[in-house]
């Protein structure tokens, strides 16, 4: 059996997208049924923008302000942004201090 140029090529594609596909499919896998780091204390909002954690009102550690605004933010990855599936990466909750500006993370369970 003889092989020429173009059946050595598409065999080598071929084994490429085979192998490109196995690894998406394993990062998809790993990130779906990833468990968070670690337990995070849980984020308690109160009245007025003000919130706790561990029992204890959150302030600003550069202004002592006790008024935030909470947001979640994508904690990205390199290789989940190149294969444009993002949506896959943990997330954190931001707290920006509505005096000064100062953001605050947590990391928590949902």
């Amino acid at each position: 059996m003889e092989f020429n140029s173009s059946t050595i090529m598409a065999v080598v594609f071929g084994m490429f997208l085979l192998l490109l596909f196995m690894v998406l499919a394993v990062v998809i896998f790993r990130a779906a049924l990833r468990k968070p780091a670690h337990g995070g204390a849980p984020l308690i909002p109160a009245e007025d923008g003000h919130f706790e954690v561990v029992g204890k009102r959150v302030s600003c550690s550069h202004c002592h302000g006790t008024s935030f605004v909470a947001k979640d933010i994508l904690l990205n990855t390199w290789l989940l942004s190149l294969l444009r599936i993002d949506w896959l990466d943990s997330s954190a909750t931001v707290l920006a201090c509505e005096k000064c500006g100062q953001l605050t993370w947590f990391a928590q369970d949902d």
